[in-house]
């Protein structure tokens, strides 16, 4: 069948990574490095002592129709000391957003896309944030999902450049601070290294590409790497969007993505992506770092990191919480007309730290 077909070509074109850059590249296809395709990086041993950071956030998007105009961003954070015996550190920082600034820019109302992008920024403040106060010692920083930030291409090619730049700056924060950071995908979707399979197949030919039908259309990278022992890597690609070229590699920061198989020996596999920046990717030990870090934490839950799902618990906002602080805010914006909400905010931050269920180390 087709995944037959895809682990076939795995094998017969690993090598031939440096003819397909360039045109694996001209068709949003994953872009080689200098490892082989079919590469199987073990488990590697992480330190006795390391530190995962991670950070998620949640939005209550704007309703037109409510009774006040507001927005709310929650961040849920978790420092995760593994093999110190101390307590994780949990926290949640909601933002609430209330004033014609925070309202609307350039005269359009922070809504969809643009309070996603909000929330993608304070998620990775957060992350530098937190990565700049720890100690040293070996350190991952995780966020969920991607660390390309995606903006609609409706915008003005200045406006994504502002927020693109912002989300950069604190990407180098958290190299200065010393730590590796990375995002996790679980379940990924993505077609990437099926389509640089495709365009191999066609001896690197991006015309046939279009022209010719691509067997594994439609074929998930991660069916191609469900024969990755557990705990070991794949090799890594290059990311191919636009926005890591015009903008990621440009900054030192290009991203790269493997796949990890996250299941413990004897199980079925569990087969998730991470990205990384070009500079964790090219440092072997920050490398090994994070696929050490990222293994360990998954199995104590699973199927995810631990970290990265309390911090997902601690941003959600339930709905009878959010019922509350609807009514905590408009109450406080009526009494204040509208100037000022830092009692529902103070209220909010009590709500966050309560009625969450446990995950159990």
């Amino acid at each position: 069948g087709m995944v037959e077909l895809a682990r076939r070509w795995l094998i017969q074109y690993a090598g031939q990574g440096e003819q397909l850059r360039h045109p694996a590249h001209a068709i949003h296809a994953a872009i080689p490095t200098d490892e082989p395709f079919n590469a199987i990086h073990p488990l590697p041993a992480t330190p006795e002592r390391f530190t995962v950071i991670a950070a998620d956030g949640s939005q209550i998007q704007p309703n037109p129709h409510g009774v006040a105009l507001y927005y709310l961003v929650n961040v849920g954070s978790l420092v995760y000391r593994h093999g110190s015996g101390e307590a994780p550190e949990a926290h949640s920082e909601p933002v609430l957003g209330h004033t014609e600034a925070d309202m609307y820019e350039n005269g359009r109302p922070v809504a969809g896309n643009l309070l996603d992008v909000r929330r993608d920024l304070a998620e990775i403040t957060r992350l530098a944030d937190l990565c700049a106060v720890e100690p040293s010692g070996p350190t991952v920083a995780l966020v969920d999902g991607t660390l390309i930030l995606w903006v609609l291409e409706d915008r003005s090619e200045e406006w994504q450049r502002t927020k693109v730049m912002a989300y950069l700056d604190q990407l180098h924060r958290i190299r200065e601070a010393s730590a590796a950071v990375a995002a996790f995908i679980s379940r990924p979707r993505r077609v990437e290294v099926t389509r640089l399979l495709h365009l191999a197949s066609v001896d690197g030919d991006k015309n046939r590409v279009d022209q010719e039908p691509n067997p594994l259309e439609r074929l998930p990278d991660r069916a191609v790497f469900e024969t990755l022992p557990p705990g070991a890597r794949s090799a890594l690609f290059v990311s191919p969007s636009p926005t890591n070229y015009d903008y990621y590699h440009p900054a030192g920061h290009g991203v790269h993505f493997c796949y990890i198989n996250l299941a413990e020996e004897g199980l079925d596999p569990v087969i998730a992506r991470i990205e990384l920046p070009a500079w964790v990717a090219e440092n072997p030990d920050w490398l090994a770092l994070v696929h050490g870090a990222i293994v360990a934490q998954a199995r104590i839950t699973g199927d995810y990191p631990y970290a990265l799902a309390r911090a997902d618990e601690l941003a959600f906002i339930s709905g009878p919480e959010r019922k509350t602080f609807e009514e905590m805010v408009v109450t406080a914006l009526l009494r204040a007309g509208m100037r000022s909400a830092l009692s529902p905010k103070a209220y909010y931050k009590t709500l966050t730290r309560q009625g969450r269920r446990k995950y159990r180390a």
